[in-house]
């Protein structure tokens, strides 16, 4: 899937750019290292969620013996923050709702979306900021 261009991806499930709200990238065991802003949401708050949750998972593998997380979503008042496993890293978006239900159904196409769109559109599309 490209993401040269990723205005009107709802035909695949994806959600179209302006629907992002904020993107955040932590490293392998979930601290945090970049984070994108938009005009729309300036507010980072989200992302101190994000670190307590990917705490949280890398607490329960080691002590438990679970998993690693491929994918989770936490639902907000703002909307749904996505967090996905990249390779050696975790991408997690807050996407805005429209609908209260309203949440993403994640597969292969929207994980491969998701690790491609911080290195080759957020870094220098007009709707991000990095913080």
């Amino acid at each position: 899937m490209s993401t040269s261009n990723p205005q009107p991806l709802r035909s695949v499930g994806l959600p179209d750019i302006e629907q992002i709200l904020g993107l955040a990238v932590f490293d392998a065991v979930g601290l945090p290292r970049d984070y994108f802003i938009t005009s729309q949401h300036e507010d980072i708050d989200w992302v101190k969620l994000v670190f307590q949750s990917l705490g949280l998972q890398q607490l329960m593998v080691s002590t438990m013996g679970l998993p690693d997380l491929n994918h989770a979503m936490i639902r907000t008042k703002v909307g749904n923050i996505v967090i996905i496993c990249c390779e050696s890293q975790y991408i997690a978006l807050l996407l805005k709702r429209a609908l209260p239900q309203e949440q993403p159904q994640i597969d292969n196409t929207w994980v491969d979306w998701v690790c491609e769109i911080e290195t080759k559109v957020v870094r220098t599309h007009p709707h991000f900021r990095a913080v």
